[in-house]
């Protein structure tokens, strides 16, 4: 059974952008992890299995192309909605991001409201498309979080997933 509250993996490498875009998350019900690091979270992604995953393009160490092949190559991932929530909106750049993979490119700035019809729009579509990984992805939540903690450098909202 899928949980009340869609787990949002926020990535992105600015401070006031994790903090606005986690916070009214939060507000309208979401569970948000929220991480700075691209590399890391990968492993936030392996150990959560969010529902979604919002992801900046440019990043430093792996950008947001490099992240997103990493978390296709996961079977427990491979279906995960990821979206390119980014100020790259250059023709060149949305192309690529299509190209990659990426379920959906949100420019920056967005609307906060408008994040969230994106989101319910887009996990809606996701859980249509294969209902049955609701429930596999939750049980693979509840053990590979009693296995894994989350790396310091994440910060979440959500009881399950301590500091």
């Amino acid at each position: 059974m899928p949980h009340d509250h869609p787990l949002v993996l926020l990535v992105d490498n600015h401070a006031d952008n994790r903090e606005m875009y986690a916070e009214y998350l939060q507000l309208r019900g979401f569970r948000v992890i929220a991480c700075s690091d691209s590399k890391a979270s990968i492993e936030v992604a392996r150990t959560s299995v969010p529902d979604i995953v919002l992801l900046e393009l440019r990043m430093n160490g792996m950008n947001g192309i490099q992240v997103l092949n990493e978390l296709r190559k996961d079977s427990a991932l491979e279906h995960v909605p990821v979206v390119a929530l980014t100020a790259s909106v250059m023709t060149r750049e949305r192309a690529a991001a299509a190209a990659a993979g990426f379920t959906e490119l949100l420019p920056k700035p967005c609307f906060p409201e408008d994040l969230v019809k994106a989101i319910n729009r887009i996990i809606a579509s996701s859980r249509a498309a294969d209902p049955s990984h609701d429930a596999l992805r939750a049980a693979q939540a509840v053990v590979t979080h009693r296995r894994t903690p989350v790396p310091s450098n994440a910060s979440t909202t959500s009881a399950e997933f301590p500091h």
